[in-house]
């Protein structure tokens, strides 16, 4: 076997080139075309079978070693937020109102890097490696909704895209890694099981009668129902959810439309989002919260009208696969430095999409300096450079140990 972390490391010039680069020109989901340009013509430089405009923009690089094996996947992300950069890095963003705030662009160098050294040692794996970058991670931009739904898919992530264009045929794993300021740099952290929570969102517009504040009896008033319907919606975790589910609702927009301070209200509208890791409690709250709205609603004489957007799947990690990755990245990052937990992050990652169809492990590599370290979504967000060869030794090693 090669020397690893050795190869990675003499990449860390390119690598960083490679970053600073995409990070100068972030694109948004559904309109990664330079990212993806730029990520083909890496592939196929590397010598593999490649894939484009799958999902739209999206691009599998194959790479065959030649030898019967299993198909091991791994996947990064390429889209950007719609932030406005604010670090004074010599290489920020170029685009207003658009930055690489979660480091999808060291996911695309990092993967690069491993395409790379993997397909220079063909010899030292057996079966299919398949390099997949995913557009629209961070959900469908308003903007690209028409194109997205006018090529045939409702879904919300770009991995639902891809799986249902095929990219999943034939594969046996699948691996990923993000970047996580939260976690020191030179360590990883892995969830046994449970590693991102599901994300689905909910709107409700209730309805009444509008009408002067100074007399409301000639009014139907919509706000004691918002209350009501506030209240009921943040008991369920407690009351209808089991204390040993991870479960987590919030309420994050409220507002009158249109109204003033001396006026009774036509409408009062509520937005916010559910988080779970059970797919059954998932669908209670889905069948709760609009049951909840149409009866305080009722109760009130107002209307109800709930719409709710089905958004990530949990990633729920392979718990086997998950203690292999633990022990094999040891040889990276040293003993004792990665962090197997049973703690799950609340927040999602559209990676979950994959580990419903095949067992899979999403791990966070660790940037975080302890100098001020914002995090992801942040518009003062910064990527540790050193982090780079790391990360592609990390998907380097995962496929040498995958596909012995």
């Amino acid at each position: 076997m090669f020397d690893v972390k050795k190869e990675a490391a003499a990449l860390s010039a390119e690598l960083e080139t490679i970053y600073k680069d995409l990070h100068r020109h972030p694109e948004i989901g559904y309109d990664e075309h330079r990212t993806s340009g730029i990520i083909a013509d890496y592939l196929r430089a590397c010598g593999m079978e490649v894939q484009t405009g799958i999902a739209i923009t999206g691009v599998v690089g194959t790479l065959d070693s030649g030898r019967p094996g299993k198909t091991l996947l791994i996947r990064a992300d390429m889209d950007c937020l719609q932030v406005e950069e604010m670090t004074a890095c010599d290489y920020r963003s170029e685009n207003p109102g658009k930055m690489h705030a979660c480091g999808h662009d060291a996911h695309v160098t990092m993967l690069l890097g491993a395409a790379k050294l993997l397909s220079a040692h063909r010899d030292a794996f057996r079966g299919k490696i398949k390099f997949l970058f995913e557009p629209s991670e961070e959900s469908i931009p308003a903007s690209m909704k028409e194109t997205v739904r006018a090529a045939g898919y409702d879904g919300e992530g770009g991995a639902g895209f891809m799986i249902q264009q095929g990219v999943l045929e034939g594969v046996d794993m699948a691996l990923a890694l993000h970047v996580q300021p939260a976690v020191p740099a030179g360590k990883i952290q892995i969830a046994r099981h449970e590693a991102t929570a599901s994300s689905d969102v909910y709107d409700i517009m209730l309805t009444g009668k509008g009408g002067h504040g100074a007399m409301p009896e000639n009014a139907v008033d919509p706000v004691p129902a918002m209350a009501e319907l506030i209240t009921a919606i943040h008991m369920l975790p407690t009351r209808e959810v089991s204390s040993m589910e991870n479960c987590v609702i919030s309420i994050g927009q409220v507002e009158l439309p249109g109204s003033v301070w001396n006026v009774v209200p036509e409408r009062a509208h509520i937005v916010g989002g559910f988080r779970t890791f059970n797919n059954d409690v998932r669908a209670l709250l889905r069948q709760r919260i609009p049951e909840l709205a149409e009866g305080i609603a009722k109760a009130n004489r107002c209307t109800a009208v709930c719409t709710q957007t089905l958004g990530y799947d949990a990633t729920i990690n392979d718990e086997a696969m998950a203690l292999e990755v633990s022990r094999t990245l040891e040889n990276i990052v040293g003993e004792g430095n990665v962090i197997l937990t049973n703690k799950p992050f609340m927040g999602s990652e559209d990676f979950g999409c994959f580990t419903q169809h095949v067992p899979g492990v999403l791990f966070w590599l660790g940037i975080g300096t302890g100098e001020d370290d914002k995090p992801l979504h942040n518009p003062y967000f910064k990527m540790d450079l050193n982090a780079l060869p790391v990360g592609t030794a990390c998907h380097v090693q995962n496929a040498l140990h995958f596909l012995k």
